[in-house]
């Protein structure tokens, strides 16, 4: 028995400790981040290692911004274990094949082995999404973008584009308070933990397939666009238990807000400040370290970081991305 508390007791201080709660997964997402932003990707690599060890589901983005930091640093072992927990939350072959720094996968000696177990890895992927909830949410998301683009596209409208934009928001007034709000109720929030990853053939207006699944957030961001009633409190528990990702509930958050900003989507936190006296940068730090996300300074430096990426898709340079 004295044995066995030693042994507990020195793997306890080998290892970080890690409950179920995914706003601690988050926080740790963050001290990952942050060694990206500093081009300290051995950190960032042993971060995410250390973290996957703890959780069942993962991000996709984080599994890719994880593989590509091993990649960056030739550490092949982590690359490969990075690259086979990403397809089993939804990353398909072509995706690591036409992505600059993932392809580069294909020159290492493990590629064949990956290769080769793909379809079964792949397999865990399908036999964990929701599908029946995915066609519900993909519907929902046909009629929301049936009424954007009425509004938005066709020129023909502009007359009408008032009417039309009052139609809008009345059927997403439907779509989310109707529908949306009893399915989170019943199964939970439809993100890529229950429905997967957004796939081209579920919308024709995706021009290129990301690693989310992002098509409630976009119909909250459109909701809130007007001010509604509804109160979203109840989303903090979808974040505490991976449903839902706390930078997503951070950027269509920010359309409902009145004060109360996460500054991720309206991260233009000193135009904040001179259309609304209530917003500080302690009160959007504090209130974004509930939720284990860093700062506005952050926050900044990642929008920064996601406009260099699209700098360098070109160079033939291993870049990490921070993806969500």
């Amino acid at each position: 028995m004295k044995l066995l508390l030693i042994s507990i007791f020195f793997f306890s201080i080998g290892h970080t400790c890690y409950s179920q709660n995914y706003i601690d997964f988050q926080k740790n997402i963050t001290r990952a981040e942050i060694a990206i932003l500093d081009s300290n990707y051995t950190e960032a690599s042993n971060i995410y290692y250390d973290l996957f060890q703890n959780y069942d589901f993962v991000f996709l983005g984080n599994c890719v911004s994880a593989c590509q930091s091993s990649i960056a640093i030739n550490n092949d072992t982590l690359a490969f274990y990075f690259a086979e927990r990403a397809i089993k939350h939804g990353l398909k072959m072509i995706q690591i094949e036409s992505e600059k720094t993932l392809k580069l996968l294909k020159t290492k000696p493990q590629w064949k082995a990956l290769s080769a177990n793909y379809d079964s890895l792949r397999a865990i992927y399908t036999k964990s999404v929701n599908w029946e909830l995915r066609k519900k949410i993909n519907e929902l998301n046909d009629r929301d973008q049936l009424w954007r683009d009425r509004h938005e596209l066709q020129w023909w409208n502009l007359l009408w584009k008032p009417l039309i934009k009052r139609r809008w928001y009345k059927e997403l007034e439907k779509i989310v308070e109707i529908e949306l709000v009893p399915l989170i109720h019943q199964y939970g929030y439809p993100g890529e933990k229950l429905i997967g990853i957004d796939e081209k053939y579920m919308h024709h207006k995706f021009r290129e397939e990301r690693y989310n699944s992002s098509m409630v957030r976009l119909i909250l961001i459109h909701y809130y666009s007007k001010n509604r009633n509804l109160d979203d409190a109840f989303l903090i528990e979808e974040i505490k238990k991976g449903n839902l990702n706390a930078k997503q509930f951070a950027d269509f958050h920010d359309f409902k807000a009145q004060n109360d900003y996460y500054c991720q989507w309206s991260w233009n936190l000193k135009f904040l400040m001179q259309i609304n006296k209530n917003v500080t940068e302690e009160d959007v730090n504090k209130r974004r370290a509930e939720i284990g996300l860093g700062t506005h300074e952050q926050r900044m430096r990642e929008l920064k970081h996601f406009i260099e990426s699209r700098k360098q898709r070109n160079n033939p340079k291993p870049f990490v991305e921070i993806i969500y």
